[in-house]
């Protein structure tokens, strides 16, 4: 890695480059990989692309992971009937900006502006998920160690695949209709 400058938020955000980076990530379809041999474009495959353009642009980066419930997104009942473990985490990265971290979630794409949150480049970033309790930098790396092996993929999608499944369905459903109700999203 190079040498890690002090970046301060003006020249962060004035960053057009890294702005564009970021929506280029961010806007890709939100997707959980249902095979092993799958790209992953949920919130740690979109958090790892981001995490190497940071990193090569020269920021102090680190990966945090927090605990979830699925039960908290109030997704439709189609979805959230099917078998799937409600724990589970969420990805997201830290960079350091004027010697604070601050909090970087490329999660939700911009085709599910009206369902969710769309964080954009240049704000006080939200967190995409409502997280329940947040792991350490040090705890963050070692779950993603475990849960991107390919035992611990194919486990995952043994237990909560078909709601996966789900979930990338409707989310498709919802940014095809035009962000409108023909698609069950909630108002």
């Amino acid at each position: 890695m190079r040498g890690l400058a002090i970046y301060t938020i003006e020249s962060m955000i004035n960053d057009v480059d890294l702005k564009k980076e970021f929506e280029k990530v961010r806007d890709i379809p939100y997707r959980i990989a249902l095979s092993p041999d799958e790209v992953s474009d949920d919130c740690l495959g979109k958090a790892q692309k981001l995490f190497k353009i940071l990193e090569e642009s020269g920021y102090e980066v680190r990966y945090r992971l927090c605990k979830i419930r699925w039960s908290t997104m109030d997704l439709p009942k189609e979805v959230d009937e099917k078998p799937h473990d409600d724990d589970c985490s969420h990805a997201y990265l830290e960079v350091r900006i004027d010697g604070q971290w601050k909090l970087i979630d490329a999660t939700w794409d911009r085709g599910l502006g009206k369902i969710f949150h769309i964080n954009e480049w240049g704000e006080e970033q939200e967190m995409a998920i409502p997280c329940l309790e947040r792991m350490s930098p040090e705890e963050s790396v070692e779950h993603i160690k475990h849960i991107t092996t390919r035992e611990g993929i194919i486990a995952d999608l043994e237990e909560s695949g078909e709601f996966y499944r789900a979930l990338n369905d409707w989310l498709e459903k919802c940014r095809e209709a035009g962000k409108g109700n023909e698609a069950g999203i909630r108002s």
